[in-house]
Parts: structure tokens; sequence; C-alpha cells
């Protein structure tokens, strides 16, 4: 059976309205935009980025915008960022805030918990969408902070509702040619969250409700470590000598594998 995370599209929005706040107001403390923040990008071009997403995800739930592929998602930021040379914090947090509140006053106007086309060909439920959008800020946030000098706290509560929420993408950003002959099953557990069971078989991965059939490794995490941690922010071996990234069973060792099946998007 394929898991439905059950977390509501009101717990997301709020959070993302919260999340969002301390966002922006990071952003308006920002002395230097052009100090390098993540990859290739600026400060200010991560700030650029960020200010974007949420007018993206907007459109897309609205089905207004042309979908950008989960293989061609860097190109189509490398092409906005190079069509919008805005890179002024004060000015592009103004901008976030604008396109953070459409984005959450149209999610208020919804009823359940309706599919739509986050990704071309990626039909996620809107709470998955909102998940995506709060691990932008939350992930972003944490890049720009560090670049800056400046604090960015984040709320354990928001990330293990990020983490959640995302799980219905992850079967669609499965590596096939990494994950082919990778087969296991894992309990996954986020801290203050919810469990799932992970079962990847030959390049395809499953996501199902959490049971009591036998799994090969138990997987307990920290929600804000799992989810810097599965964006590639940060090296894993710390987190698991601190006990934040635990793991148990008969395979344990094949924690360590699970990222390695994923596409970096």
């Amino acid at each position: 059976m394929t898991c439905n995370p059950h977390i509501a599209v009101d717990s997301l929005s709020r959070a993302l309205t919260e999340a969002g706040n301390a966002f922006a107001s990071m952003l308006r403390r920002v002395k230097d935009p052009d100090r390098p923040a993540i990859g290739v990008w600026t400060v200010g071009e991560t700030a650029a980025h960020a200010a974007h997403s949420p007018k993206y995800f907007l459109e897309a739930a609205q089905g207004t915008t042309e979908l950008a592929a989960l293989d061609d998602v860097a190109d189509h930021n490398a092409e906005f960022l190079s069509n919008d040379p805005e890179r002024d914090p004060r000015v592009l947090a103004n901008r976030f805030e604008n396109n953070e509140l459409a984005l959450t006053t149209y999610t208020g106007t919804l009823d359940g918990d309706p599919a739509v086309e986050v990704f071309d060909g990626v039909v996620v439920p809107m709470s998955t969408l909102l998940a995506v959008e709060l691990g932008e800020v939350l992930v972003h946030g944490y890049d720009i902070a560090g670049a800056s000098g400046l604090n960015w706290p984040i709320a354990a509560e928001h990330a293990a509702l990020t983490v959640g929420g995302l799980l219905p993408i992850l079967p669609h950003v499965i590596d096939p040619a990494k994950a082919a002959g990778f087969d296991a099953r894992f309990a996954f557990r986020i801290r203050g969250g919810i469990e799932a069971t992970f079962v990847f078989d030959n390049g395809v991965l499953q996501i199902e409700e959490a049971g009591t059939e036998p799994v090969d490794c138990h997987l307990s995490v920290d929600p804000a470590t799992y989810l810097l941690l599965s964006f590639d922010r940060i090296n894993p071996t710390i987190p698991t000598l601190q006990g934040k990234i635990v793991a148990w069973g008969r395979r344990p060792w094949l924690a360590f594998k699970v990222a390695s099946q994923f596409k970096t998007i």
C-alpha cells in the first residue's frame, strides 16, 4: 500500500508562514549579497531563487505555468537567475513575502489535499508541494545565514513537517541507475513526526504505512539534521555520533546507502 503521510495542508501552510516570516526578516539583515552561499550561487542569487520559488509553486498548483522536469530543475533555475538580475536582499525579502502570501492564501481556499502536478509528470498531494516549498525556505535560509554570519535555527516541528510531507515525492527522485540491484526494507521514523516503511526493489521505491513486517534496518532521525543531510548540507558523521541519526537491525549499515539512491535536483 502506498503511504499517505497524513500531514494536514493547514499545518504545512501555517509552518510556511512562520518560517517565511523568519526568512524575510533574516534576508533584511544581510549586508553582502555577493558572498558565496551554496555551489556557484552567491547569497543574492540564492535569495533571488528563494523569492521566486513560491511563485513557481503557486502557478504549478493552479496549472498556469510551464512545469520544469525534475532532471532539468538546475537548468530551469539557472535560466531564471540569468533573466532576473535583482540581488538586493531587501527587495527580494519583499518579493518573497508577497509570493509566499499569495501561495498560502490560495492554499486556504482548497478543500482537503488535492493532487497537483508539481514538476513535469510528478503528481503529488498539495501537502507535498507545500513541503517542497517549506524545504526551500529552511534549507536556503541555512545557506544564506551561514554565508552571512547570521543565526538560522530550524524548528524541529517545521523540519518534521517538511521531511514527512516530502515522502510522496521520493519515488519520483529515485535514481534507477544508482539504485539498480539495491533491495532493502527500512522502518523510517522522524522524531516528533510520522513513521513509514521504505521498500527499495531494484531501482524502484515504494513508501508504505509503518507496520510490523520484518525490515533490514530501522532508522530514527532528528528531523532538522535529516533535512540538511538529505540536501547534502552536512556530513553524517558528527550527527551519527551525537545520536541524531540512529540505525539498528539485521543490516544497519544499509542506512548509509539510502541517500545515494536518489537524484540530486
